[in-house]
C-alpha cells in the first residue's frame, strides 16, 4: 500500500514527535550531578531509565504517568546509590510537560494533517495534554493513551482505516497495522527494513509523501 492510500496516521508521541530522551537526561541532571565526578554515559542512563519504566508500567492504572516517573526517579537513585527526596521525584515527573518537540515535528504535522487524520499515541497527565495537543496541532480527542490505543482502534476503526502506525524501531509490531519506522538515530534503524516503511525523520516522511503525490 502506498503512503497516499492511508486515511490516518497513528503517530507515537515520545521518540517520534517529542524528544523524550533529551528531556529525561536534562531532568535527571541534578541527580546525576550529585554523583560528584563519577559521570555515567548517556546511553547507560537512558537504558536504565527505560528498564525501570518498563518494570513500573504494569502499575500504570494505579500510579498514572506522573507516579511512574516519580517512582522511576526513586529507583534510579537507589540503583546509583544516591539520596533523593519525593519532592525531587515529583519535580522530575512534572518535567514531562516541558519536553521539547523534535525540530521537524510541528512542520510535518502541519503538512500531514492536510492529507490524514492524525492520531497521537502517548501518555501524559491530563493537565499536560491540552498544551501538547496545541503544540502538535491536533484535537484533544485525537491524543490516545498507550494503554487505550487498541480499544480506541477497535471502536473507531471504520472511521480511520487504513491506518499507518508511525513508530520507533524499538517498539514491538502490532500485527494488525502497517508500520513506518522513524529511525532518528541511524544506528537504530533496522537493515533491511523491518516494516512497511523505514524513514529517518518526520521531515523525510513528508518528503516521501510528496514523492508519492508526484507519481
Amino acid at each position: 500500500m502506498g503512503l497516499t492510500d492511508y486515511r490516518a496516521l497513528l503517530i507515537d508521541c515520545d521518540g517520534v514527535l517529542v524528544d523524550r530522551d533529551s528531556g529525561v537526561l536534562a531532568a535527571l541532571q541534578p541527580l546525576l550531578d550529585s554523583r560528584g565526578g563519577k559521570s555515567l554515559p548517556r546511553e547507560q542512563v537512558l537504558a536504565e531509565f527505560h528498564a525501570v519504566i518498563a518494570g513500573l508500567y504494569p502499575r500504570f492504572a494505579e500510579l498514572g504517568f506522573s507516579g511512574i516517573l516519580c517512582f522511576a526517579h526513586r529507583q534510579l537513585a537507589e540503583r546509583w546509590g544516591l539520596p533523593a527526596s519525593w519532592e525531587e521525584g515529583m519535580s522530575f515527573a512534572r518535567s514531562a510537560g516541558n519536553w521539547s518537540l523534535f525540530e521537524d515535528a510541528p512542520g510535518a504535522m502541519l503538512y500531514l494533517r492536510k492529507f490524514y487524520r492524525l492520531l497521537v499515541c502517548g501518555d501524559r497527565d491530563f493537565e499536560d495534554r491540552g498544551l501538547l495537543c496545541e503544540r502538535l496541532g491536533i484535537e484533544a480527542d485525537d491524543f490516545i493513551s498507550l494503554v487505550d490505543a487498541r480499544q480506541w482502534l477497535d471502536r473507531h476503526g471504520a472511521q480511520v482505516q487504513p491506518v499507518l502506525h508511525v513508530t520507533r524501531p524499538s517498539v514491538g509490531p502490532d500485527v494488525s497495522l502497517d508500520r513506518c519506522l522513524i529511525g532518528r538515530q541511524s544506528a537504530r534503524q533496522p537493515v533491511p527494513c523491518a516494516a512497511d516503511y523505514c524513514i529517518n525523520s518526520m521531515a523525510d516522511l513528508v518528503a516521501q509523501h510528496q514523492l508519492c503525490l508526484r507519481r
